[in-house]
This record gives C-alpha cells, sequence and structure tokens, in this order.
C-alpha cells in the first residue's frame, strides 16, 4: 500500500472534497518505499505532479490528471526510473505491485519532506522553463536530473543513491 501525503492544492485538484486525514503512527507500509508527499505544479508548458519519496528523495514527475489516471501515470514514471537506475525488473515488478495495490492519501505531515518537496519544484519549473518545453520526453530527463540532485542533511543526499542502497538491500536509506 502506498501512502500519498498530498497538499490541499492537488487534493482540490483531484476532487477532494472533504479534509484529508493525518497519517496515523500505526500505518504499515507494504512497500519499500512507502510514504511520498505530492504536490501539483502548474507552469506554462503544462500541470505536472511531483511525487517526492520520504525514504530515499527519489524524485518522480508526472502529468496532473484526475484519479485514476494520476496514479498510472505515477507507476509509469516509476517504474521508469527505477529502469533508469538499474533495479532489475522483477524487484521493480513486485514493488509497484505492492506500492499501487492499495494507495491512501494523507494530510502532509512532514515539514522537511513538504521543504524538499518546494525545492525539487522550484528546480523543476527552472529546468523545464529553460528545456522551453515539457513533453514526457523531457520532463523524464528532467526526472533523472532531480535525482542526481542532493538533498542537504540526508545521510544519503542523491536520491539515485539512496534507492540503489534500498533496493540492493542495503537497508533504509
Amino acid at each position: 500500500m502506498a501512502t500519498i501525503m498530498s497538499t490541499k492544492d492537488l487534493w482540490r485538484r483531484l476532487g477532494g472534497q472533504k479534509p484529508l486525514p493525518g497519517r496515523s503512527v500505526s500505518e504499515v507500509e507494504s512497500g519499500a518505499l512507502g510514504v511520498w508527499g505530492a504536490k501539483a505544479v502548474f507552469l506554462p508548458e503544462g500541470s505536472f505532479c511531483v511525487a517526492l519519496n520520504e525514504t530515499t528523495h527519489l524524485t518522480i514527475v508526472f502529468p496532473l490528471a484526475p484519479l485514476p489516471s494520476l496514479l498510472g501515470f505515477f507507476m509509469a514514471a516509476l517504474v521508469f526510473e527505477l529502469e533508469h537506475l538499474g533495479i532489475s525488473g522483477s524487484v521493480i515488478k513486485a514493488e509497484v505491485e505492492r506500492e499501487f495495490g492499495e494507495v491512501t492519501f494523507l494530510r502532509h505531515s512532514n515539514r522537511s519532506l513538504l521543504g524538499s518537496l518546494n525545492d525539487v519544484c522550484y528546480h523543476l519549473a527552472c529546468a523545464v522553463e529553460g528545456e522551453g518545453r515539457g513533453d514526457p520526453d523531457t520532463v523524464l530527463n528532467i526526472q533523472h536530473e532531480l535525482n542526481e540532485m542532493p538533498h542537504a542533511n540526508r545521510e544519503m543526499p542523491f536520491p539515485c543513491d539512496a534507492a540503489l542502497l534500498l533496493f540492493s538491500g542495503g537497508g533504509e536509506a
């Protein structure tokens, strides 16, 4: 089960009417990646959703769309990034099945993750503006670059390295 901590703007954009519930300490994640923070980004080149993994800070960028299409785009961009990192197909398949079997949306409660998410969104906007387009190939290339961007005050500052460590059996990244 994936947990997506959503900003209010993203939740409203997805049609959420009721306030999002808070995060429970007793929640158990079934996938290695676990909890994601997500935010909507509106640029002249397109509307995107940026998801940042709480464990690794792996960054996934995909088109903003209504549910359930949003989750399909999320899953496809995640698979693409994990393949790019050289994670084996069987590991990717197992992770995606665990993560996207059931998805829960919660109120964003990790302020540090939200700060990093805002920073990544800024870098996305600069990169898309620099490219002058937001087509899928360009966005996926930017996604790769964002995963090679260090995050301050983290034991594993590079999301790509943290994800590789996590999936190599090296424990929590």
